[in-house]
């Protein structure tokens, strides 16, 4: 099966407790395909994806700006738009917050198989947005678990 590797170059990145990156694949056509989705799919979409990164510790903050993550993917041959959808997870006021990004790179599909591009480097800058101009929606509390037998 092709391969396709590369990094993702995350700069920007506000002091937190942990990342989630998923690279995920859309697959066209053909080189001239329009993005799909016009470029930004719904989350349900998002349903070809590779856990690239997974690094969590809700003790300990990291203040590192940048972020250089190596990743190897392979697929069918053909032609793929890719998106990388970031989870990362903040501590403020007491409370951990988990702030949600998705990055399509959409001028032009990459390619897997003959002619495939070698190496790529796709850079992810994060927003500068203020935790309290986030969208929220929902809080998830930790409920105590119930003995196993109170459920028969």
């Amino acid at each position: 099966m092709p391969k396709l590797e590369g990094t993702i170059s995350m700069s920007r990145l506000p002091r937190n407790r942990g990342l989630i990156v998923n690279l995920c694949f859309f697959a066209v056509a053909g080189p001239d395909s329009p993005a799909p989705y016009g470029g930004d799919p719904p989350a349900e979409a998002a349903t070809d994806c590779d856990k690239i990164f997974e690094k969590v510790d809700l003790e300990k903050e990291t203040q590192d700006p940048a972020l250089e993550i190596g990743f190897s993917a392979e697929r069918a041959a053909g032609y793929y738009y890719v998106q990388v959808r970031v989870i990362l997870f903040q501590a403020k006021e007491g409370k951990m917050l988990a702030q949600a990004e998705q990055f399509f790179f959409g001028k032009r599909p990459l390619v897997f198989g003959t002619g495939s591009q070698g190496n790529v480097t796709l850079p992810v800058e994060w927003p500068e947005i203020p935790l309290e101009d986030l969208h929220h929606y929902g809080t998830v509390s930790p409920q105590k678990k119930r003995p196993w037998w109170k459920f028969w």
